[in-house]
């Protein structure tokens, strides 16, 4: 509750709110009176009030039945006291500071005065960062609310097809998800509470540097220290406002929705179904549940015919010609390129849910595409494409606008073979490859940025991996798959066998049973697995397949498994 605003002490004004108080005359004054007392009291010690002011400093002691100066200080606890708090006589509420170290408030003027110097760089150091560290609370209170609203209309949409009887199941999830928020991440008031700090920063440092600056003039020296102290208290309150503000940044939306089906059980299934968790304190895997060394390698046909449709009859110079992504809008979104379309440079983005085609882009590069990537962006779904004649576009899918395109990259009759968006906080670079190129990046305006690798190797694909925080460059062509620091752009490794010369048509990073993997797409129907931090040769698959393996497969073929 919001503290009762002072009114001002004149009875032909007593129904105006205070804005100034003066120390001399003990009164509160309103607008009107306090231009007479400026012009009758230059002298006069006067403040503005500020609605986060609890209290006035009279320079008397406060403890019940004391009412006298406070001519002393008190160094272990940094405050001021008065005679009867420090005497020997501990009766009647006296001597609460008899064990303390005592000094007369004269003794600590010059060691009060040099903090107060400190204190006002520290203050006008918050001022300037406070602002920037506001707008980033609000950011990162709107993404943990916009996912917990994501969490629970999705647990909405699951138990609206399941009827009656989920519907107490539903109520519980629902309310656990408000709980867990709540209890584990941010006070609904925090916003509310921080926004007040500048103007309480603004009156800390006006009334700092009035003190210095009438540093010797002041007489009222319990009124100075006072001063210093509620300065301190004020740096206090912000640092720990600050520290705050820095737990929340380390917030990565940890908690999620997970339900395990039970097919043997349908009523038990309705029972259990669903649970509310938190990613880091359950430490629940909701990676691809597949067991890696027994992958069957048959179980590429299933897809087969899904990797053909994607343009080129199957000769697999598409390795990203497909993706599925789930839009702004709530569609189930399944983009791959028309094969039917001259040159295959058309994509179809097709409704899985609705079984129909929601829209096309005729004619998106003059040749055939090479890749579709999609990429969630703030409000926006972005559309990656690029293609065999030598340029690269993004696109706005929920306008079906070209937002840019970066052409003659490589200038090559193959063109860009892949490229990839890397995100880094409110910047992305578009990385690409070609062949016998260096891997060439650019930045969000399109203008070319730098290379990487070298400038001798046959690349198929790129692609972007975040593992732990990690971000990791990845690629692969003739000279098995590379993978780059980001951001030194460093080599991590290369994972290639010896005297292997074979195309390395795609790589995907699978998280199994806490194991990161990296899988090997080659060409000639090989899959090799890789332990990504060992950076050992796990295991090679070989199919008998005789088409080369796209890079939608290898997914594809987990997801089925």
């Amino acid at each position: 509750m919001e503290n009762k605003k002072q009114k001002c002490s004149s009875k032909g004004h007593n129904d105006l709110d205070a804005i100034s108080y003066c120390h001399e005359c003990k009164i509160y004054m309103c607008n009107k009176c306090e231009k007479y007392h400026l012009n009758l009291f230059q002298n006069h010690n006067t403040f503005t009030l500020d609605k986060d002011i609890k209290e006035i400093f009279t320079g008397f002691c406060k403890v019940e039945n004391h009412q006298i100066e406070l001519d002393y200080f008190c160094k272990t606890h940094n405050e001021l006291c008065c005679a009867k708090c420090i005497t020997k006589i501990k009766s009647k509420g006296n001597g609460q500071h008899i064990d303390c170290d005592i000094c007369d408030i004269e003794d600590v003027l010059e060691d009060k005065k040099k903090t107060l110097k400190n204190n006002i760089k520290i203050i006008e150091d918050l001022s300037n960062t406070l602002q920037s560290s506001i707008e980033k609370l609000k950011k990162i209170v709107e993404k943990i609310s916009k996912n917990k609203e994501e969490i629970k209309f999705n647990i909405q949409k699951i138990f609206t097809n399941i009827r009656n009887a989920l519907n107490n199941r539903e109520d519980e999830l629902l309310l656990e998800v408000d709980k867990q928020f709540d209890k584990i991440y941010f006070d609904n008031n925090i916003l509310k509470n921080i926004e007040k700090l500048p103007n309480k920063i603004k009156i800390s440092l006006e009334k700092g540097k009035l003190i210095e600056r009438e540093w010797n003039n002041n007489i009222k020296l319990n009124s100075l220290i006072n001063d210093c102290i509620n300065i301190e208290n004020d740096i206090k309150y912000i640092n720990l406002i600050n520290d705050n503000i820095k737990k929340y940044d380390l917030i990565d939306s940890q908690i999620k929705f997970s339900h395990k089906e039970k097919e043997n059980n349908i009523i038990e299934l309705i029972k259990s179904f669903g649970k509310i968790y938190n990613k880091e304190k359950d430490n629940i895997n909701q990676d691809i549940n597949v067991n890696i060394i027994d992958f069957n390698p048959q179980n590429i046909y299933k897809i087969k015919k899904i990797s053909d449709h994607c343009g080129y009859g199957g000769n697999c110079y598409i390795y990203d010609g497909i993706c599925f992504f789930i839009s702004k809008k709530d569609e189930y979104v399944l983009a791959y390129i028309d094969s039917n379309s001259n040159n295959n440079n058309s994509i179809i983005f097709y409704d899985i849910n609705n079984n129909n085609e929601i829209k096309k882009i005729n004619n998106a590069h003059e040749k055939g595409i090479h890749i579709i990537k999609h990429y969630a962006y703030d409000l926006y779904d972005i559309i990656l494409t690029s293609s065999n004649n030598d340029d690269i576009k993004l696109w706005n899918y929920n306008e079906n606008l070209n937002i840019l395109t970066i052409s003659k990259i490589f200038n090559e009759s193959n063109g860009v073979f892949s490229s990839a968006l890397l995100f880094d906080n409110n910047l992305f670079y578009i990385i690409c490859v070609g062949e016998y190129d260096y891997i060439k990046i650019y930045n969000s305006s399109g203008n070319f940025y730098k290379n990487i690798g070298n400038n001798n190797e046959r690349r198929r694909f790129i692609d972007i991996i975040e593992i732990n925080e990690n971000k990791y460059i990845i690629s692969g062509g003739n000279k098995g798959i590379t993978v780059f620091n980001y951001p030194s752009f460093t080599d991590y490794n290369c994972f290639i066998e010896e005297n292997d010369n074979k195309y390395h048509n795609y790589a995907k990073i699978i998280k199994n049973n806490n194991i990161y993997y990296l899988i090997d797409v080659g060409g000639f129907s090989k899959i090799k697995i890789w332990d990504f931090y060992k950076k050992n040769l796990i295991k090679t698959i070989v199919s008998n397949t005789s088409s080369w393996l796209g890079g939608f497969i290898v997914i594809s073929i987990l997801f089925l498994k």
